[in-house]
């Protein structure tokens, strides 16, 4: 099963945003009929060309199939008509319009307002230049396990789900809706994040002593937060909220809760996705405080979604302050149970009713909760 997760799971390549060129692939889609084979294309409209000339009787154009025009489909039985790229584009569109970066905030459209002001989802303050100098001295350690850790490093350059796929036994046979939410919400992270490390603009290990050599190449973009990290926390929140969240509660869904509880899948994940955190720090392209960053940006969206799409009356807002100068914080399970407290975030209420909220995504949500209650 679990060589079947691990195919599955590259799906997750199409959560780095810089890949929307796609979209020029979308006239290709009906390729994906073909299965397995590869035909070409030339011949292929050749032999359909001679096809229809042999097997048609005389065509005067008019029309001889009817359609159902009596009830409008669905837009989810729309979506599902649909080939994956545009299908990507259809949902991407409900997500992004929701979801908008702004400077050091990220704000969702649905929360309500206080005192007449937009409320933040998240608000992040980055350390100073300082701070980054001496999280150097603790990369050291982190260092000593890339031999260990060259394998996982590779694969999770591309590929996160798979990780957490396995340990859930999921394939893409039977859990087509449960990747296609995880497809999407490592999308929404790609948008959300590379706006924040353009703004924070925090300059790469490397670029601060010669002597960290990262394994692999050292992306272009801002360190902090790691994108790595929210991608993974947040699919680690997403898939708890799947495995946990499947009737419409009023109750917010909190992975503080889960993380402090003793389901153990719950806490599986959550260490799943510590450790792709901490395999970037490894190879010598993050700083161990990217990851916490980017842990606490990954759970505030997915507990945002989870929360949206389940039926519960709001969702968390937290802060990210910096560090106290006297601090050199790592990711830790300790440290990310402080930073899912209640003095770093607090409860805020959706605009909407749940029988209001957009109907496509929550018909997407509770397709993959079909599949994962299935699954249980």
């Amino acid at each position: 099963m679990a060589h079947l997760a691990g195919r599955a799971g590259r799906a997750g390549r199409a959560g780095r945003a810089g890949r929307a060129g796609r979209a020029g692939r979308a006239g290709r889609a009906g390729r994906a009929g073909r299965g397995d084979f590869v035909v070409d294309d030339i011949g292929l409209a050749d032999a359909l060309l001679t096809t229809r000339e042999g097997v048609l009787p005389f065509w005067d154009g008019s029309a001889d199939l009817s359609l159902n025009t009596t009830t409008a489909p669905s837009e989810f039985k729309k979506l599902k008509s649909l080939s994956p790229t545009p299908r990507e584009f259809v949902l991407d569109e409900r997500l992004f319009s929701r979801f908008q970066p702004a400077g050091a905030q990220v704000f969702l459209t649905e929360l309500t307002q206080t005192a007449g002001a937009a409320t933040p989802l998240m608000s992040m303050t980055s350390p100073d230049g300082a701070f980054f100098e001496r999280q150097l001295m603790h990369m050291r350690s982190y260092a000593d396990l890339r031999s260990d850790r060259m394998g996982e490093i590779d694969i999770q350059l591309d590929d996160i789900i798979s990780f957490f796929t396995s340990a859930l036994q999921l394939d893409e046979t039977r859990s087509d809706w449960i990747f296609e939410t995880l497809s999407a919400v490592l999308r929404l992270c790609g948008y959300i994040e590379f706006p924040l490390k353009f703004h924070f603009n925090v300059a790469r290990p490397s670029q601060l002593s010669t002597r960290v050599m990262p394994i692999i190449e050292t992306p272009t973009h801002g360190s902090w937060p790691s994108g790595h990290a929210t991608e993974a926390f947040a699919i680690a929140t997403v898939l708890t909220g799947l495995l946990y969240r499947q009737t419409d509660d009023a109750a917010l869904f909190s992975m503080h809760a889960v993380s402090n509880s003793d389901e153990k899948l719950g806490n599986l994940l959550l260490r799943i996705a510590m450790r792709i955190a901490d395999n970037r720090v490894v190879a010598g392209v993050h700083y161990p405080h990217d990851g916490m960053a980017g842990s606490l940006l990954g759970i505030s969206l997915g507990e945002a979604l989870v929360n949206y799409l389940s039926g519960a009356s709001g969702t968390y807002s937290y802060q990210m302050a910096a560090p106290a100068t006297s601090e050199n914080p790592e990711l830790t399970q300790g440290s990310l149970a402080a930073l899912l407290t209640s003095g770093t975030r607090t409860e805020v209420d959706f605009v909407q009713a749940p029988a209001a909220r957009d109907e496509l995504l929550k018909a997407v949500w509770g397709a993959a909760v079909g599949e994962m209650t299935t699954k249980a």
